[in-house]
């Protein structure tokens, strides 16, 4: 967890100073985590995309 404990700009709302300390909760990915989603999400667009290719093929006239 990373706390941010001190102001680096000159912020009149504390939206963001707020926002920083809710996300700064949020535990990061590890490396083999973000490997292993980049790989689902490269596999999906690689199914997407051949199922719109078939889909053009699907309705000739």
């Amino acid at each position: 967890m990373v706390k941010i404990t001190k102001q680096y700009t000159n912020r009149e709302s504390q939206s963001l100073d707020k926002y920083l300390q809710e996300i700064g909760k949020v535990d990061l990915l590890t490396p083999q985590e973000e490997i292993d989603l980049a790989r689902r999400i490269k596999k999906r667009r690689s199914e997407s995309a051949g199922e719109t290719d078939e889909g053009k093929f699907a309705f000739r006239g």
